[in-house]
């Protein structure tokens, strides 16, 4: 008869010690293990005795599969011998394949009574996790040696003949090996990486849409996970290995089990609120070693799974979407970092709508009958944004001014114009959205990867460019592009660590203002050039819808409407109770156009009106007063396209609620020395204890306001105030700014012009549009970016078209509403 296989420590024990050391390991007024016997004689036979009967015939040995989720899953074969289980712990599970052995440790006995346990070892016990049985039966011995098994399974998952044998320096070494033909003969070897499949960008979702599935489009980083018994590894779409990056994600390989497996899906770290966070995301993607064990408890993130690539030797991408995504739902249990979430079917614009009314990146759109299609951009995926996003090819930088002297002041940036080309074109830079830490990182990443030529074809970085080998992508948000294919107000996002540079093409816009679920104007104006509708209980009637209002940019009366009713939340509380003077285009920017002080005859019956005594006209103006969405439409569908409101409120028409100081810079100035300015009225009003705020003048230059809403302060206060506070700062630097209106003082100053402090004066109003050429909107700031306008030298940094100036207000909100409700004295001014 072959002898037991030895274990490490006992390989001649006698019968009290074979279940000593797993004895020795437990305790068993804690664990729900089987304790071993007290005493029992574990030789499988008693010597014959003379003339007795021959034995009956033995029943087959037993042998249980333990699936054990411990500190690393691992299985547990028992093969019940002489009165015991023999146990090797396998921790890639028991192969089907004689193509792959596997290594299998030889651990300690344990007594017959586990062969039918299950159940929870508690933690700080010896193998603390979960055991279940994964599959039981009898075998039969063909060899039984201290260094060799071979034996045939019979159970309900193991079946066929395996080797068990010694293969290290130590005794626990063993391996396992099969050694009938595959128990799935049709199975394939799994690959070891899959390119994920990619959407086409789209403006639109289809119009069949109940032959889609709708889904979310996450804000995270592609991952395809690749799954075996025992171990899982998280590939980027670029083939980085990313696991270690994500260590919470690693028990997702326990969910599969024995199962090999591919999967699809995007990490994705989600705010307090619940919305995903590409930025909250950038704190993992570049760590790696001990900070990774912390993050992953501070900021963990959460794998989003939608497809099903490869199962248990076979590959699924050939079967529909639909029978993919079944499948997947079966296999995978929701888990604390990893969800399925179900996709919608029909009604794709309310989906759309959905996402964006939730702050969503936007939508994707998946064929119900499409196949898988790796490493390719196919047109039964489609993405469509909510917001404009790009990833760009990082090209070169430039250092930075100031406070950034030591790291970057801008990033110069490429796309190829469409998949293939070599070409990398030069879109313009960034220099806004970085934290200091990631201008550090980056300055140290990019010092070791430059180059002296550009990377650039075409149009070329401003002079002072460092080049850099054009390996690195980002992504960034934007306001739109100029007609010369360069970026608008470019937002840095972080670093796109899973696309590779050569992909990286110029997307096509979002599909709608991002801050509006749908469009203002109802379709049925469409297709024609005027609509009837209904505003807040009142008839409007909008024509001419269709007239280009700029036509540069093609922006009609349409865009006009739409534009201001989707602002108007903002745009209202700074209209409300002020007497408004109108700026009227009736033919587009280019035409003729006129100042409108009295509010038009033909003005529907619920406009409100408020007389205001004219001494130049001697007689009173009825001014209009915006104090609804209703009229605001209606003036906009006057083609009013500037609005301009007095500093004060029609109950007290001579006290202003607040200073307002307009920056007008003469050529070659620019809204960059404008900055320079305002930052230094900010610091002469942080002397006298003063907050004030800045906002785009929407032209070329800049205003800023310092609210008062004092109920005592009048013009004939504010308005010296205004003009010593002029003085004093052109007296401080008289070669950058000018108090005097004088034309031919100001050529490369800016203007204070301190004079729109007067009761029959107006300034224009936070979020009006201005007649420019192109649709500039003038838009309210922080002051940080005032900063980094003036230290990066670039004007396009506070250019603001209506697209991102309402997108701004749907993620930041209205940064000048305090002007209209922060109550500030009005100091003395000491020269």
């Amino acid at each position: 008869m072959p002898s037991r296989p030895a274990t490490p420590k006992h390989s001649a024990a006698g019968d009290g010690e074979r279940l000593s050391e797993y004895g020795r390991k437990r305790s068993f007024e804690r664990t729900p293990e089987p304790p071993p016997p007290a005493a029992k004689t574990w030789r499988s036979s008693k010597p014959k005795q003379a003339g007795a009967p021959a034995p009956r015939r033995a029943p087959a040995p037993r042998f249980v599969v333990h699936e054990h989720h411990a500190r690393r899953l691992h299985w547990d074969l028992r093969l019940e011998r002489d009165g015991a289980l023999a146990s090797w712990a396998i921790p890639n599970g028991i192969p089907g394949d004689p193509k792959h052995n596997r290594k299998a440790i030889h651990v300690e006995d344990h007594p017959l009574d586990y062969i039918d346990f299950e159940g929870e070892i508690p933690q700080g016990e010896y193998g603390a996790g979960q055991v279940s049985v994964w599959d039981r039966g009898t075998y039969e011995c063909e060899k039984w040696r201290e260094d060799e098994v071979i034996v045939t399974f019979r159970g309900g998952r193991l079946r066929g003949r395996y080797a068990l044998f010694q293969a290290g320096r130590e005794a626990k070494d063993w391996m396992i090996h099969r050694m009938d033909p595959p128990l799935d003969r049709t199975a394939e070897e799994m690959p070891r990486f899959v390119a994920p499949m990619l959407a086409s960008p789209a403006r639109s979702l289809p119009a069949d849409d109940g032959d889609w599935a709708l889904e979310v489009k996450w804000d995270g980083v592609r991952a395809i996970a690749v799954s075996a018994p025992g171990r899982i590894r998280l590939w980027s779409r670029n083939r980085n290995d990313v696991t270690s990056a994500y260590p919470e994600l690693r028990a997702l390989n326990g969910v599969l089990g024995s199962h090999s497996a591919i999967l699809d899906g995007e990490i994705v770290a989600f705010a307090d609120d619940g919305r995903p966070s590409f930025e909250l995301l950038q704190t993992r993607m570049h760590v790696r070693g001990a900070p990774v064990k912390r993050l992953a408890k501070t900021t963990p993130v959460t794998y989003v799974l939608f497809d099903l690539l490869w199962l248990d030797g076979h590959s699924l991408m050939e079967l529909p979407f639909a029978k993919r995504r079944e499948l997947l739902a079966a296999l995978i249990p929701q888990g604390q970092r990893w969800i399925v979430p179900e996709y919608h079917l029909g009604d794709a614009a309310s989906f759309l709508a959905a996402t964006r009314e939730q702050g969503l990146e936007g939508a994707v759109a998946k064929r119900l009958d499409s196949r898988y299609a790796p490493g390719r951009r196919d047109a039964a995926w489609l993405k469509v944004k909510n917001a404009n996003r790009q990833e760009v090819v990082i090209g070169g930088y430039t250092t930075g001014r100031g406070a950034r002297a030591a790291t970057i002041g801008a990033l110069h940036l490429g796309v190829h114009e469409r998949e293939g080309d070599a070409a990398l074109r030069y879109v313009g830079k960034v220099g806004t959205g970085f934290d200091d830490a990631e201008l550090e990182r980056l300055a140290d990443v990019l010092k070791e990867i430059e180059r002296e030529a550009s990377p650039f074809a075409g149009a070329q970085p401003p002079r002072g460019a460092h080049f850099v080998e054009p390996s690195l992508v980002c992504e960034v948000s934007f306001g739109s592009w100029t007609q010369d294919g360069i970026l608008r107000h470019s937002v840095y996002k972080g670093m796109r660590e899973d696309k590779p540079a050569a992909e990286v093409v110029r997307e096509p816009l979002a599909s709608t203002r991002p801050a509006d679920a749908r469009a203002f104007i109802p379709a049925s104006g469409t297709k024609g050039s005027a609509v009837e509708m209904e505003c807040e209980g009142r008839a409007l009637k909008l024509t001419n819808l269709n007239k280009i209002l700029y036509p540069k940019t093609g922006f009609t009366k349409r865009d006009l409407i739409e534009y201001y009713a989707a602002i108007a939340p903002a745009l209202l509380p700074h209209l409300s109770g002020r007497p408004l003077t109108l700026k009227r285009y009736p033919d587009g920017v280019a035409g003729e156009s006129f100042f409108e002080k009295h509010c038009p005859s033909h003005r529907p019956h619920w406009v409100k009106t408020v007389a205001v005594w004219s001494e130049s006209n001697k007689r009173e103006i009825e001014y209009c007063l915006c104090e609804d969405l209703s009229t605001l439409v209606w003036l906009a569908n006057l083609a009013a396209i500037e609005l301009h409101p007095s500093l004060s409120r029609a109950k007290r028409l001579d006290r202003p609620s607040a200073i307002a100081f307009d920056l007008d810079p003469g050529a070659p100035a620019s809204v960059v020395e404008c900055c320079r300015v305002a930052l230094r009225l900010r610091a002469l009003f942080c002397e006298l204890g003063l907050d004030a705020y800045p906002k785009t003048s929407g032209s070329k230059g800049l205003q800023v306001y310092v609210p008062l809403n004092s109920a005592r302060v009048t013009y004939e206060q504010t308005k010296p105030f205004a003009h010593a506070v002029a003085d004093v700062l052109e007296r401080r630097d008289p070669g950058l700014v000018v108090s005097r209106m004088a034309r031919s003082r100001r050529r490369g100053k800016v203007l204070i012009d301190w004079s729109q402090n007067d009761e029959h004066k107006t300034t224009v109003a936070a979020y009006s549009l201005r007649a420019r050429p192109l649709p500039g909107v003038s838009t309210p700031l922080d002051w940080d970016e005032v900063e980094r306008c003036e230290q990066s030298g670039d004007a396009s940094w506070l250019a603001f078209d209506p697209r991102a100036v309402v997108e701004r207000v749907s993620e930041r909100g209205d940064l000048f509403a305090r002007v209209e409700s922060q109550r500030q004295p009005l100091p003395k001014l000491d020269a």
